[in-house]
């Protein structure tokens, strides 16, 4: 969409950061036109106001850029940042403007450069509506002092394997190991059945009763493992090294299930979920406890559901 009064000529950008002076032709914006005369700016998100790594200073003509648009306003009022700093994605001017870029040091630079040699990529990432799903065993800590290193190994090895399985069977992927713990993902790749992260879920903790029988009759030990599971908005994300790509999720969703998994523990319980993902499917799972209590690292209190299992089991 063009913005009125923003395409009447061509404007002249100076680039302080670069000693650059670069046209900005009808109703380009800031990053559009540096881009296209090949200056390295910082987007991670692909230009959509989503991220603020293209932001600059402008330093003279801060009345011949556009007003704030709805989503560059609220990523300045998220970061505080004053008037004079722009993102670089969603000002277009009517005038010659001076600028001067904040995220771009040497390093970032050359992910710059590496990130725009890939066009087929766009954007650092893509939005997606995920379930996700945390896993930890319980005790492990105690129970790995007790047994020998490699029985410990063979152990996790058993664990990851059911839990996997079952995770894969549901339409989710494993994301991540983490010592004896393991994130899983459902709808980063398409769309899944909200029923189905439930699923999993309960899937686990069957398969945990299984190594609980397992680990009583070869160790004399006990297993059990406590999940939850949270629902919103991430990032499906590459933050590797581009020659050692690996896709991850990111974002408050994530460390919100992570959250909602240690919960478990204060409650004694051994599956809870948010209302995010409880809502959706509230018709066709049993619940036990609905507790509504503090998360470290969040602010407010938050309802949880105690999760029992499937209505039509």
């Amino acid at each position: 969409m063009r913005s009125a009064g923003y395409d009447r000529r061509v404007t002249t950008v100076r680039s302080l950061s670069d000693a650059r002076e670069v046209p900005a032709e009808g109703d380009e914006t800031l990053l559009a036109a540096l881009v296209r005369a090949g200056v390295a700016v910082a987007h991670a998100c692909g230009g959509h106001a989503r991220c603020s790594t293209c932001r600059v200073r402008v330093v003279e003509g801060l009345a011949r850029c556009s007003p704030r648009t709805e989503p560059e306003r609220a990523i300045a009022d998220r970061l505080g940042l004053d008037e004079s700093v722009r993102l670089a994605c969603q000002t277009r001017c009517d005038g010659d403007v001076t600028v001067r870029r904040l995220v771009l040091d040497p390093e970032d630079g050359e992910l710059t450069r590496q990130f725009t040699a890939r066009p087929h990529k766009g954007t650092m990432g893509r939005e997606a509506h995920v379930a996700v799903l945390f896993a930890d065993v319980a005790g492990f800590t105690s129970l790995s002092e007790r047994l020998p290193a490699y029985d410990v190994v063979h152990v996790l090895h058993r664990w990851f394997h059911l839990a996997t399985t079952e995770v894969e069977r549901h339409g989710g992927r494993v994301d991540n190991y983490m010592g004896d713990g393991l994130l899983a993902v459902f709808g980063a790749d398409a769309p899944v059945d909200p029923l189905e992260p439930v699923r999993a879920a309960l899937a686990l903790l069957h398969a945990a009763d299984g190594m609980e029988a397992y680990l009583r009759a070869a160790y004399g030990e006990p297993f059990a493992v406590r999940v939850g599971v949270h629902a919103g908005d991430v990032v499906v994300g590459t933050p590797t090294p581009w020659h050692r790509e690996r896709d991850t999720v990111i974002g408050d969703v994530v460390n919100f299930a992570s959250r909602i998994e240690a919960a478990n523990k204060e409650l004694g319980s051994r599956c809870l979920v948010s209302d995010a993902v409880h809502a959706p499917v509230r018709d066709r799972v049993r619940v036990g406890r609905q507790v509504e209590l503090p998360i470290r690292g969040k602010q407010g209190t938050h309802v949880l559901h105690e999760l029992l299992g499937l209505t039509d089991a």
